[in-house]
């Protein structure tokens, strides 16, 4: 392959491999495309086809989409999408725009995942003629999320939006537990600590395009430690990553702020984000074990 396999290009190519009715081929040369049913039976070398991309292809990138949604609602409705037979591909662009975005996360999950395909088969094609590979893109899931969401270091005008998906956010960790328990022992844990957003006890928030809440990172300031006190997604927006970049950027103007430690307690449910702590720097230093005396068996 002797042209440059540009943005523009891979766009190019891209749009060709999707039309259904003709298979395009590529002068290695150029780059200019033409239909394979031009070149005849025996198409000259300067011609390799584009990759195959069919309704086969499209099918199994909208099953890997549907697997990689941490959101249990909106991966049913898509997956019920997926098994309407015939009429599948309009079914889930339909399923899709009850979300706008969720129907972001697809247009961007697919033209990486359609550019992964593409250079793949550049490379494979400039392997076979002895030149360089191109490297291989990095995955660009920051970038996704900081587009599709606005960050900001307030609650103001946000007050009630934030104090529910912080109550909701702590109610999930214990799911057996009563309604009324809950609220006792999250009232408890509330009352001393200061307000969020002041100068001691700072929040990052996303929010949407439309200005729906949709994940905060807040914690507390002990001297040069800081307590992270909640770190929420709202259930309409996990699976995006957005999450660890709520993390990250508060783990970032932490350390600018002067601070030297960041904490947190896992309880529950967020016990199994032990991992995923880890994973960004944090170190496990105790475990906290809890017995129940009103069920034990003697």
């Amino acid at each position: 392959m002797d042209f440059e396999l540009t943005p523009q290009m891979i766009d190019k190519i891209g749009f060709a491999m999707e039309d259904q009715k003709e298979r395009f081929a590529v002068d290695v040369e150029t780059g200019a495309l033409a239909p394979a049913s031009s070149l005849g039976a025996a198409p000259d070398e300067r011609y390799v086809l584009l990759p195959r991309w069919g309704p086969a292809e499209g099918f199994h990138l909208m099953e890997s989409f549907v697997t990689s949604l941490d959101n249990p609602a909106y991966r049913e409705q898509l997956s019920r999408s997926l098994t309407m037979g015939k009429g599948v591909f309009r079914a889930f662009k339909d399923a899709l725009k009850q979300s706008k975005e969720i129907e972001k996360l697809w247009f961007a999950y697919k033209e990486r995942r359609l550019r992964g395909v593409i250079i793949s088969w550049y490379n494979s094609n400039r392997e076979a003629r002895g030149l360089a590979k191109l490297p291989t893109e990095p995955e660009e899931t920051d970038e996704l999320v900081m587009s599709d969401f606005t960050f900001a270091w307030e609650v103001k005008g946000r007050a009630q939006a934030v104090i529910q998906l912080d109550r909701d956010a702590f109610f999930e960790l214990f799911p057996s537990e009563s309604p009324a328990d809950l609220e006792k022992r999250f009232q408890e844990k509330r009352r001393e600590l200061p307000e969020a957003g002041g100068a001691s006890s700072p929040i990052l928030i996303a929010e949407t395009p439309a200005g729906e809440l949709a994940g905060l990172v807040w914690g507390v300031i002990s001297g040069r430690s800081v307590n992270i006190i909640q770190l929420a997604v709202s259930p309409g927006y996990r699976g995006a990553g957005l999450g660890e970049i709520l993390l990250r950027q508060f783990l970032t103007a932490m350390r600018f702020r002067g601070m030297q430690r960041l904490v947190t307690e896992l309880m529950g449910r967020s016990l199994r984000f032990s991992d995923f702590f880890q994973s960004v720097g944090f170190v496990a230093v105790a475990q906290v074990m809890e017995c129940s005396l009103e069920q034990l068996p003697y």
